[in-house]
């Protein structure tokens, strides 16, 4: 009945700062990472682009929302963008979700992967006020599956157990993350089966982020 109430709490205590993070809005990365620093890791990721609407920048920050969002739909996400820009004085944008969607398949994998390394390390920074300099960090693995397109099945294959055309990719993560505030530090990712597919392979991808402290 304890693990029920700590189990409980705990999914209480994550929904409750999902819910908080999502309803920043615009103070989604500031507090974390200025527009200043993004912009300039963008363009040394992929160097110039289009003044879209769903720019690389604003369609991260709603991808984000959206992702902590109760509500999943791109269709709620375009029309947070819609009410924004017509709050700004500005002409509203179509409320079809396609540019949204085009948007997001856009986004420059590099560029999320050192936004996610740079901010988790910042705040693992931040945490270690509160463990008094102690540098503790965990090891956790797991398995994802995604969508069934023939890029995906050919670089992380189903499982072998299951036949052709009912299955789905499946990857293998390893990450570092850390204890005094649970940010991934790094992540290493995989086949979910193969050669050099093991989470102690994958670990050893990562191993740099662990330095050994007097």
């Amino acid at each position: 009945m304890r693990k029920y109430f700590i189990r409980k709490n705990t999914i209480n205590q994550i929904n409750f700062l999902r819910q908080n993070f999502a309803q920043t809005k615009r103070n989604v990365f500031n507090k974390i990472i200025s527009l200043e620093e993004l912009i300039k890791s963008l363009k040394q990721e992929v160097g110039s682009y289009r003044n879209r609407i769903f720019s690389p920048i604003v369609t991260l920050q709603y991808f984000l929302i959206q992702a902590l969002s109760a509500d999943h739909s791109c269709r709620e996400i375009v029309s947070q963008k819609t009410a924004e820009l017509i709050t700004q004085g500005s002409e509203a944008c179509s409320t079809n979700t396609s540019s949204y969607c085009a948007a997001r398949k856009r986004l420059p994998l590099g560029w999320i992967m050192k936004l996610t390394r740079k901010t988790g390390q910042q705040l693992h920074e931040e945490s270690l006020k509160i463990w008094r300099g102690r540098s503790i960090k965990l090891i956790d693995g797991m398995t994802v599956s995604m969508p069934d397109t023939k890029e995906n099945q050919k670089k992380y294959p189903q499982n072998k157990a299951q036949k052709k055309g009912i299955g789905f990719p499946i990857a293998r993560l390893v990450g570092i993350i850390s204890l005094g505030c649970g940010s991934v530090l790094d992540i290493a990712i995989g086949a979910y089966e193969g050669k050099g597919t093991g989470e102690h392979s994958l670990l050893r991808k990562i191993l740099h982020n662990l330095k050994k402290t007097t």
